[in-house]
């Protein structure tokens, strides 16, 4: 039967019954609205231009300006909420979308920001590889001319003289960095080393930066090195290729943000909970529809990068302290008053969430009181660096606090709405990424016929070339009223054909 023959069955079909279209809905709890008092005091407008430019979820710039923040701050501030309990910026998000909705686009402006504070650097560095090359070719010399007058004492029985102080040679400057994308853990870790601030980990894709841990046999150590860097503590590597000298991170700080398709998240965190994803805040916004590039003037695209350039610069410029030995240490704000008080009743909140909960649910809420910590010393840096002016802020304030408390209960719905993703079986999200290409498709009756061949050639759909998968996905369209396969006539059913119910065209939204 032809493709024509195949529509005229179909027009002429009237026992199509009505389509279910909770398939395309999923059952997922829809997305919250991230409101502008959730954000840092200053960056609303900021925010929503950068993502309309874009053509992109504001929660995805959102949560890229905020993890690159707590980058920039770095180890040069901390937040303590008393005495005993200090916790470092940094923060961790995974950006969750379908392919091609804006998550890479969203995270290009912090990374190129990112890029610009090393250029910065850039001549400063180079005039200090030159003196070291200077230096250690001179020292070089000396250690020659030195080791000559040893050996010519050997032979004359003299006393070899010591090894003069202008033999010795300096530490070579390391290159200064601001963001990693694609490296090994051991690299990483030379680079927190060299980098005393800390950094931004950036990376397209998470789940395969999940997948490559211990990929070269390292047993567990990769996973216990990100743990460690979350808490922003010193870390000490001793691996056979450091030949016995241990590699010591003083303060190992690592903001992190990626993205995710939803079809690798069940995957990702499908490990021993270790408590990894529980340090993670999952965005899942809802996704923007598809329009004409909105016409933005180069001095609109220029003011709004030389805001977020000026901000970067503002938050580097702060200065770390310095412990009894002399060494670079971070410097902790404390909450003002009204902002303890806030922030206590809000920790007293998340901690009934966290023991109500249990698994992943539970270790992530049982995060957000720290997290909450985070996010308001970030917040007040943010909106310091937005003014351009005044002086640095001596505490956090009760304005951060709140707008913190109100993204962390944005996120808190955001990781609702990823749970109940989980809970969806493979198949039934397969069916639904099947069913919104079919409905993208359906323009005008009739329908033109689903090909299995066609379908798995398609961007997105290289997963459909398992055919138990693509049969699974086929079987829940099928019993949802969107697919049928074609009837058979005396000519024989044409393989992989699938009839598409007619009725979509006025179910469509």
């Amino acid at each position: 039967m032809s493709a024509a023959d195949a529509a005229k069955s179909v027009e002429c079909d009237d026992t199509w019954p009505e389509p279910d279209m909770r398939l395309i809905g999923d059952g997922r709890v829809p997305p919250p609205a991230l409101e502008d008092d959730a954000l840092p005091a200053g960056w609303g407008a900021w925010i929503t231009a950068e993502a309309t430019a874009r053509a992109c979820p504001r929660d995805y710039v959102a949560a890229g300006l905020i993890a690159a923040a707590s980058a920039w701050i770095g180890n040069a501030r901390r937040i303590a909420a008393t005495a005993d309990w200090i916790e470092p910026p940094h923060l961790w998000f995974a950006l969750i979308g379908p392919p091609s909705t804006g998550k890479t686009p969203a995270l290009r402006p912090m990374k190129d920001a990112s890029r610009k504070l090393e250029r910065d650097t850039e001549l400063k560095w180079r005039d200090a590889l030159a003196s070291y090359e200077r230096d250690a070719e001179a020292a070089s010399a000396a250690d020659k001319i030195w080791r000559e007058q040893v050996g010519k004492a050997t032979k004359e029985n003299n006393t070899p003289p010591d090894r003069p102080k202008a033999a010795e040679t300096s530490k070579k400057p390391p290159r200064p960095r601001v963001v990693t994308m694609d490296t090994s853990t051991e690299e990483l870790q030379q680079l927190l080393a060299d980098n005393v601030r800390g950094l931004l980990h950036l990376r397209d894709e998470l789940a395969g930066w999940l997948g490559s841990f211990d990929r070269y046999g390292g047993k567990g150590s990769d996973r216990g090195f990100y743990l460690e860097c979350w808490n922003g503590d010193d870390y000490v590597s001793d691996r056979v290729k450091f030949n016995g000298v241990p590699l010591r991170i003083k303060h190992a700080a690592l903001a992190i943000v990626g993205g995710m398709v939803p079809d690798r998240l069940r995957e990702a965190l499908s490990d021993t909970d270790d408590g990894l994803p529980a340090r993670f805040i999952f965005i899942w916004p809802k996704l923007v529809p598809i329009a004409p590039l909105s016409k933005c003037s180069a001095r609109d695209a220029a003011d709004r990068r030389d805001t977020l350039e000026k901000a970067a610069r503002r938050l580097q410029t702060l200065k770390m302290g310095a412990d009894c030995h002399g060494e670079p240490t971070p410097i902790a704000l404390r909450l003002d008053d009204k902002a303890f008080a806030l922030f206590d009743e809000q920790r007293q909140e998340a901690m009934h969430q966290a023991r109500a909960a249990s698994s992943l649910a539970g270790g992530w809420h049982g995060k957000n009181p720290g997290r909450l910590l985070r996010l308001a010393l970030v917040f007040e840096l943010l909106a310091w660096a937005a003014r351009y002016g005044g002086p640095e802020p001596a505490s956090v304030s009760a304005d951060a606090v709140v707008r913190a408390g109100g993204f962390i209960d944005y996120a808190a719905a955001m990781f609702e709405r990823m749970i109940t993703g989980l809970a969806i079986g493979r198949a039934e999200a397969d069916a639904a990424q099947i069913a919104r290409q079919v409905l993208a498709n359906a323009g005008a009756a009739p329908a033109k016929p689903l090909n299995e061949r066609s379908l798995y050639q398609r961007a997105g759909f290289s997963w459909a070339r398992d055919a138990e998968r693509r049969a699974d996905a086929l079987a829940v369209l099928s019993e949802a009223a969107w697919l049928r396969r074609p009837q058979a006539d005396g000519y024989g059913r044409p393989r992989g054909d699938w009839q598409v119910n007619p009725r979509l065209v006025e179910a469509k939204p």
